[in-house]
C-alpha cells in the first residue's frame, strides 16, 4: 500500500498518532507504523500504553461533552433572545453545540422553542 509520505519518512510523533488512532488508518499502515516505531526503539509495550491512554482520554472527552450544559444565565438569554436571533440570522441550528454534546443540543432546540412560545404569548397579550 502506498502511503504519502512514506512511513520511514514520517516523524516519530506522526507514527505514534497513527497507532493511537488505528480506526482512521488502513490496518497495514498501522502495522508498518508499529514496525517502524520498534526500529526507532519504541517497544510494543510503550505503544500499547499510548493507545490505552489515548482511548481513556477519548472516553473522558466524550463523557464531558455528553454532560455539558448551558448555564442558567445562558438558558434565560436563549429563551428571551434566541427566537429573535434565529429569525434575524435565519439559522435554525444557531444553538447546536456540535457533535457529541447531547444535553446541550437538546437544550439548544428546547429553549428557543420555549422562547418562541413566550414571544407569541407576549405579542398576543399586547395586541388583544
Amino acid at each position: 500500500m502506498e502511503v504519502n509520505p512514506l512511513i520511514p519518512n514520517r516523524s516519530t510523533e506522526e507514527l505514534l498518532e497513527i497507532i493511537e488512532s488505528p480506526q482512521q488508518w488502513q490496518p497495514d499502515v498501522v502495522v508498518l507504523a508499529q514496525k517502524e516505531l520498534i526500529q526507532r526503539g519504541i517497544s510494543t509495550d510503550v505503544q500499547k500504553l499510548r493507545r490505552k491512554n489515548q482511548s481513556k482520554l477519548q472516553r473522558k472527552i466524550e463523557t464531558i461533552k455528553a454532560r455539558s450544559s448551558y448555564t442558567t444565565t445562558e438558558k434565560i438569554l436563549i429563551v428571551l433572545f434566541g427566537p429573535v436571533l434565529v429569525v434575524f440570522l435565519t439559522d435554525l441550528f444557531l444553538f447546536h453545540a456540535g457533535e457529541g454534546y447531547k444535553k446541550k443540543n437538546i437544550q439548544g432546540c428546547l429553549f428557543p422553542l420555549l422562547g418562541f412560545i413566550l414571544w407569541i404569548i407576549i405579542l398576543y397579550k399586547i395586541f388583544s
